[in-house]
């Protein structure tokens, strides 16, 4: 494996560990909101998606249509774990009155894992693409060679 794959693999495992954190956050502190009706959970939902970019725009950048595949795969893998730990973040959105979560959230399912991550995937991975298909553009000259 060449240095530029080892360090593209290091860095799409950071940003998956990072995505999934902020992914697990963003689920909790909607809850929270959801539960005291302040109105902000699009907000933060909105906030993960854009941090999921923007991680998905760090990984083109540094690899090109192999940091496509690598930011397809960190969404993948950090919507999966926020989907995962759905409910553990419901639970510890209710610390501090898991009477009313229990009474608000007690009917509470996990969504099915496509119906979670479809505009997730399909966001970013689309912007990923994108963005690198946007980079070779920006690198041709549509007047052909200056030189003669």
């Amino acid at each position: 494996m060449s240095g530029d794959a080892r360090s593209l693999l290091a860095l799409a495992l950071g940003c998956t560990v990072a995505a999934a954190i902020f992914g697990f956050g963003a689920n909790l502190f909607s809850f929270r909101n959801v539960f005291e009706e302040t109105g902000r959970a699009p907000l933060v939902q909105t906030a993960a998606t854009v941090v999921y970019l923007a991680l998905a725009l760090v990984l083109v950048f540094k690899g090109g249509w192999k940091g496509v595949l690598a930011a397809i795969a960190m969404i993948v893998c950090a919507t999966a774990v926020s989907w995962a730990l759905l409910p553990l973040s419901l639970g510890l959105a209710g610390v501090g009155d898991p009477a009313g979560y229990a009474e608000r959230f007690g009917e509470f399912r996990r969504p099915s894992y496509s119906g979670w991550a479809a505009f997730d995937l399909f966001f970013v991975g689309g912007s990923a693409a994108l963005a690198q298909g946007l980079r070779i553009v920006a690198n041709a000259d549509p007047r052909g060679s200056r030189d003669g």
